[in-house]
């Protein structure tokens, strides 16, 4: 046999090693682990011959996906605007106030986040409250709460766009779904147990992903759908006779309590100066008089002629 006819059979054994290992690839029954797939080797070789997407080529894919979606949301979907207002009131009745903002808020389609009704020392009353109302009532609302005011002392209203954010979530959200279906669909062609736990791992990670991007969404879809307005009440100051009866007898008695207890914590302070404080003044008066007598003795042997 010559080299001619080696060289054909060597061709001939690679052509139809080559065309086995092609017909294992495509069909259902043969898969490539995942840690094979995602192996320098395999990126730079095999995966352009086989059909698979580079890494470079499936980054290029996933942005020109997520530029296209982002895009084509952004045309789609209404704007999403977060509003908040701010009312600084002064009203006549702080307690009916809130009432009437509570019934207003509830007839408008929305609810009482939280109240708080306080009383000054002086009688009059303060306190605030925050409401959620429908977007499309945001202003009208503004405005009826404003008419039971004797004196708007503040008012601020604010709107912020998270179009361009919600549209981006989306798109992420739609790019998360994609894979999570793919990785269940080798998932269902795993054969052994490294394959299965891996694509399981892979799984699990996007599903949080998933979790997440739609828990933000949510957030920002109740603070679009829901504006949030911020009410704070005081009443006037007013001068106000006492409503309670004068009860001359009941003042005498107190002011007679008082003065006791007023004697009796004098008495107190004497006696604990008397004990404590002699116990120990006492003691230190004698030795701050032996001493005084013993100089007083040595200047007098001192100066005394011998």
């Amino acid at each position: 046999m010559n080299t001619k006819h080696l060289g054909w059979i060597a061709c001939g054994i690679i052509g139809g090693s080559l065309l086995i290992l092609l017909a294992l690839v495509t069909s259902n029954t043969f898969n490539l682990p995942s840690a094979f797939t995602s192996s320098s080797s395999f990126q730079s070789s095999i995966a352009p011959m086989m059909g698979y997407p580079t890494d470079s080529e499936k980054i290029m894919y996933a942005e020109d996906e997520m530029a296209l979606t982002a895009g084509l949301t952004a045309a789609e979907v209404d704007q999403k605007i977060i509003k908040t207002g701010y009312l600084d009131l002064e009203v006549e009745d702080v307690s009916e106030t809130s009432g009437k903002i509570t019934t207003l808020a509830s007839d408008k389609g929305g609810f009482v986040q939280d109240s708080s009704v306080s009383e000054r020392e002086d009688g009059t009353h303060y306190g605030s409250l925050t409401v959620r109302v429908p977007s499309t009532a945001f202003e009208t609302t503004i405005t009826e709460i404003k008419t039971y005011a004797l004196v708007v002392t503040t008012e601020s209203a604010q709107g912020q766009d998270v179009t361009e954010q919600f549209t981006d979530l989306e798109a992420q959200l739609r790019n998360a779904k994609a894979q999570e279906a793919e990785y269940l669909k080798i998932l269902t062609r795993a054969t052994t147990v490294e394959e299965i736990l891996q694509v399981q791992s892979y799984l699990s990670t996007v599903r949080y992903t998933i979790e997440s991007l739609e828990g933000r969404m949510q957030y920002i879809e109740n603070r679009t759908s829901y504006s949030t307005i911020t009410v704070e009440l005081s009443e006037e100051p007013t001068i106000r006779i006492p409503t309670k009866e004068f009860r001359l007898g009941a003042i005498i008695r107190e002011a007679g309590q008082a003065l006791i207890a007023i004697a009796q914590l004098l008495a107190t302070t004497v006696i604990w100066i008397a004990i404590v404080g002699g116990g120990i003044l006492i003691p230190i008066g004698l030795f701050i008089f032996m001493v005084i007598r013993i100089i007083l003795l040595l200047r007098k042997n001192r100066n005394s002629p011998k």
